[in-house]
């Protein structure tokens, strides 16, 4: 618990949260509902306005989630969706529908298509969700399955070592030629 980071209260004054929403304003709606979702050992990496789930809101992407919230309207109720960062697989870019761009969030049972009025946001979304989950896979290396290489690994070794002991002279070229030929007999 005490490793746990600790980047303060969740607030417009946080440095990370007024670089990422510094585009909305003090009356911004889905800001306020997304900075309600926010904790204080995350931080926010990007956001942006997007539509997905038949509403206008915000796209975001923090160290341990990505987030997808909107305040609502009279007319539709908002809501918050967020991810685990372990369960995001990527974020794709999809085709232009119109004057839209397309984003397509990847985890491990669908694709989330979401939708915004111009390119940039899905690609800074698709650089945060790659170092999102390149840290992820970094930071539990070791707990995940070694993949079965065959044998292939030691196989290049032995013939590294082979081609070595030839080049300096320790093996003739028809001996070489023969223990190479054994390795991938």
């Amino acid at each position: 618990m005490g490793d746990e980071p600790n980047f303060g209260v969740a607030g417009r004054e946080r440095a990370d949260i007024a670089a990422a929403l510094w585009w909305a304003g003090a009356d911004d709606a889905d800001a306020e509902h997304l900075i309600a979702y926010l904790s204080s050992r995350e931080l926010l990496l990007n956001a942006a306005v997007a539509w997905f789930k038949g509403l206008w809101g915000i796209l975001a992407v923090t160290t341990e989630r990505v987030l997808m919230v909107a305040a609502g309207s009279d007319e539709k109720r908002g809501f918050a969706y967020e991810l685990p960062a372990a369960a995001v697989l990527g974020f794709a870019h999809g085709d232009k529908d119109g004057k839209y761009f397309i984003g397509q969030l990847q985890d491990y049972e669908s694709w989330t298509k979401i939708f915004t009025s111009n390119k940039l946001p899905v690609d800074i979304t698709d650089q945060r969700i790659f170092w999102l989950t390149r840290k992820q896979m970094s930071e539990r290396r070791d707990q995940l399955d070694k993949a079965d290489d065959a044998g292939v690994r030691d196989q290049f070794k032995r013939f590294m070592s082979i081609r070595e002991a030839q080049r300096s002279g320790g093996l003739d070229e028809p001996t070489a030629r023969d223990a190479i030929a054994r390795i991938f007999a």
